[in-house]
């Protein structure tokens, strides 16, 4: 026998001897497969010390429905050290949709454990989550493929990943959550293994990583393994797991392999994986997850181990069934031989498998509308196409591993196809699209994890100059009864001759404030000038829209076809406090890239700012002047063969500046001394106030309405309310502007007795007139609105009453109007006090000394 195999045995001799005086339990899990219906296969696994005599045949399975079932073991597996690996099956049928919660405990937790007080007497708990969804379809538990029986070394960081496989493609986050006990409760004194560094376990990825191990034994973990469907969680797997730590000289393999990565489907994904030993042990590598347990056509990754250095090939001819949202994972697993304790590297590549781009996307004009055809994807599963639109080209070509149409591309999706449809006609949803600008298209293929391939190629295109294109639509005047607009247009340049041979004619219509009543005006023959000026309009209160028709005359006038309606600008004007807010609106075809806004001088019109917005905000102005606009409205189409740039001027709007803007909120504080309050309050200093006065708003009690207490003229801000009948009240204060402009209330600030010393009264008084407490009376007080005083000798007879809160009691019998023998009386006092909940009693009972 070498050192090493020495070593190696009197290790695993100690974990023997420890076992056997404990029991079993040290890891497991439950998954499970959907048969049909509500039908399901159950697995649980678990990892049991093989030497123990407690050695399950069967266990019991709560089913989460309120049932429970007792599984025989399916088969057991011996693993090194000995380890024994248990699967135990059943199926079972669930009574409804819903949410159930499987669960298996056993008493047989190993002892020892570092992390877990008293281990041998804390059952073994494991449990999944099974959601049946009646909106998703039924759900699979990802299977964790890695075994949770691990070794790692002191002062070493140690890494593990459960290399979970999620058959149906599903979305898995990963966090670590304690362990749990009795009835699934967490443990107590549970914690997570002590790290100086971080322990944690990466969400996305599983990898968990524990830097590092300080104290050798054994320890146990938790990882949660929730499943997430379009968003929604479809269930979760927990795995308790256990992880031998021992003193030891060792160092983890280091790998090297590929970042995370795309491919599209069809393409083969090749590269090498190393793992290199700093002590030049034998290093075996190997590979888990779902790239390499995919039922259709897995990855395939060879190694053969090494000393040194071991090198593994990773190859996956990809197809469009590998074609999903959630990236594919393949965990590589690099371990070495040392004597005492193997350690182990992962790393953690994710995979997305892209579906091609659709191909030769092409975009025909015909009429108003953009007619798109393309070739369809080779990956039929798909469920359909999406179409993206936006005007004027984007350039868009997707990057490496980027698929659908991203939103800072500027595209709109306007439309779906299903599989076997690969045309689509834009009409703009029945409204048509706008002649003189350019339409560009992308489209993708979808599928129903909501992954998407890569974009097509980008298809831009014009509509025909088949008709008439306005090109201004001009305030002229501004007058509310003989305001001009003038209205100018392109002829239309692609006409189609042999069917509309011509002679051609025009009709100038108009709608008012809307562009869905139309009334001819005027026509003009095609030898007219495209220059039309609409008189005696009300431009002062009304926007104008117009289009143009465009007829064939050859025996008999028919309409060809009419252009794109086209408003003027209209301007409105919003007063506020030393500013004029000035809004425009205009639904034309063509963009306008920006305004000018035009303001009177005693000179003219001059330019005072431009805008690329439909606002704009003229500050620093005088109330109550009027102040006269008009907007300068500068856009194009994109075609660049027509006029540019395209000028349209609003009406003249006058308007004057007022002040109607609030105050701002005021911030109320305060304090009392029991015997006065004090209000102080203040504004922000990033907001400047023009207050002239400040409301002071209070009321008694809780239960009471607010009234106005006072008022104050600025810049008075504070207020002292002297001697009140009580202090506790509530209050508010509301400043007003030279306008009688109001501002938000304030903070509500409340005050109640209990800030204050209660009413007391003294144990003796000496009422032999000496001028010296002569009179039994209250300390000082305050806030009382009334007492119940009865006062009684020793023998119960009641000597004086009164409902005088300052009581002045000189002691002789109220009702003989002798006086009171010397010695002891007794008193009881019903106290009427005010408070911010209203009159509150409060009882009292004492003693009195007389003394003569």
């Amino acid at each position: 026998m070498t050192m090493k195999q020495f070593l190696l045995s009197i290790f695993f001799c100690m974990i023997s001897v420890l076992s056997v005086y404990a029991t079993h339990e040290r890891a497991g899990e439950i998954t499970y497969r959907h048969i049909s219906g509500l039908t399901y296969e159950v697995t649980i696994t678990t990892y049991t010390y093989s030497l123990s005599p407690a050695d399950r045949e069967e266990l019991l399975i709560l089913w989460g429905d309120g049932t429970s079932e007792n599984i025989p073991r399916k088969s057991k597996q011996l693993l090194p050290h000995d380890i024994q690996r248990n699967t135990y099956l059943a199926q079972h049928t669930y009574p409804s949709m819903g949410s159930y919660t499987l669960s298996m405990e056993d008493a047989n937790r190993n002892s020892g454990i570092v992390n877990i007080p008293n281990s041998v007497n804390i059952p073994f708990y494991i449990e999944t989550k099974l959601i049946i969804n009646p909106f998703l379809q039924y759900n699979n538990s990802p299977r964790l493929t890695n075994p949770p029986i691990d070794a790692g070394c002191t002062g070493v960081p140690f890494y593990h990943n459960p290399a979970a496989v999620d058959p149906d493609g599903d979305s898995l986050v990963y966090s670590l959550i304690p362990c749990r006990g009795y009835s699934g409760e967490i443990i107590p004194g549970y914690a997570f293994p002590h790290a100086p560094n971080s322990i944690s376990v990466n969400a996305q990825t599983g990898d968990f990583y524990w830097d590092y191990p300080m104290t050798q034994g054994e320890y146990n973990i938790a990882i949660l393994v929730e499943e997430y469907r379009l968003g929604v969680k479809v269930g979760e797997v927990v795995r308790d797991m256990q992880i031998t730590i021992s003193g030891c000289d060792n160092r983890p393999p280091e790998i090297t392999a590929i970042r995370d990565t795309c491919i599209d489907a069809g393409d083969t994904l090749a590269f090498q994986v190393t793992a290199t030993d700093n002590i030049s042990q034998i290093v075996t590598l190997s590979a888990y997850g779902d790239a390499v347990e995919t039922p259709h056509n897995p990855a395939v990754f060879q190694s053969v181990p090494n000393y040194g250095t071991a090198t593994g090939s990773f190859v996956w001819n990809t197809e469009c069934a590998h074609v999903r949202k959630q990236p594919y994972q393949v965990t590589f697993k690099a371990v070495d031989n040392h004597a005492v304790v193997s350690l182990t590297s992962i790393k953690t590549v994710r995979i997305t498998i892209v579906a091609p781009a659709p191909q030769n996307l092409q975009a025909i004009p015909f009429q108003n509308t953009i007619q798109l055809s393309w070739l369809p994807t080779p990956c039929n599963h798909a469920i359909g196409y999406k179409i993206y639109r936006r005007m004027n080209s984007s350039g868009f070509v997707p990057d490496h591993c980027e698929t659908g149409v991203p939103a800072y591309t500027g595209y709109t999706q306007i439309g779906t196809t299903n599989m076997q449809t690969t045309s689509f006609t834009d009409d703009n949803n029945g409204q048509g699209l706008l002649r003189g600008n350019l339409y560009c298209y992308l489209v993708i293929a979808y599928f129903g994890d909501m992954a998407e391939s890569y974009a097509s190629n980008e298809a831009c295109t014009y509509l025909q100059k088949d008709v008439p294109i306005i090109t201004n639509v001009s305030i002229q005047t501004t007058d509310n009864s003989s305001g001009k607009i003038n209205i100018r247009w392109i002829k239309p340049v692609e006409i189609d001759t042999v069917q509309y041979p011509g002679p051609y004619s025009y009709t100038i219509e108009r709608s008012i404030n809307n562009a869905s009543t139309f009334t001819t005006l005027a026509t003009y023959s095609d030898a007219d000038s495209a220059i039309f000026t609409d008189s005696l309009q009300n431009t002062q209160q009304n926007t104008f829209f117009y289009r143009i028709g465009f007829y064939n005359n050859t025996s008999s006038s028919f309409l060809i076809g009419r252009s794109d309606a086209a408003s003027s600008v209209f301007l409105s004007i919003d007063s506020a406090d030393r500013r004029l807010t000035l809004s425009w609106k205009t639904d034309v075809p063509w963009s306008n890239y920006q305004y000018i806004v035009y303001r009177e001088s005693n000179t003219g019109f001059d330019s005072i700012g431009q805008t690329t917005l439909a606002s704009f905000t003229d500050t620093g102005l005088i109330n109550g002047q009027s102040y006269c606009y008009y907007v300068e409205a500068v856009g194009a189409y994109s075609d660049s063969v027509l006029p540019n740039p395209l000028i349209n001027l609003s009406q003249i709007v006058c308007a004057q500046a007022w002040d109607n803007t609030p105050p701002c909120t005021p911030v109320l504080q305060g304090n009392s001394d029991c015997e006065n309050i004090y209000l102080q309050w203040s504004f922000a200093d990033t907001c400047p106030s023009d207050a002239s006065l400040t409301y002071i708003y209070a009321k008694n009690t809780l239960a009471d309405d607010y009234f106005i207490y006072d008022s104050v003229f600025h810049p008075t801000l504070s207020y002292t309310i002297a001697h009140p009948a009580s202090i506790a009240g509530c209050f508010f204060v509301v400043a007003v502007d030279s306008n009688g402009n109001q501002s938000s209330y304030s903070n509500e600030l409340c005050f109640d007795i209990d800030l204050c010393d209660a009413y007391r009264l003294p144990n003796y008084f000496s009422p032999n007139g000496d001028g010296a407490n002569d009179l039994f009376r209250p300390y000082p007080y305050n806030f009382v609105e009334s007492i119940d005083m009865h006062i009684f000798d020793r023998w119960g007879v009641l000597m004086f009453k009164t409902t005088n809160p300052d009581v002045l009691w000189d002691g002789t019998n109220q009702f003989t109007k002798q006086n009171c023998v010397a010695g002891v009386y007794y008193y009881v006092c019903n106290v009427r006090e005010y408070t911010l909940n209203g009159i509150r009693t409060r009882y009292l009972n004492g003693s009195i000394t007389l003394f003569r």
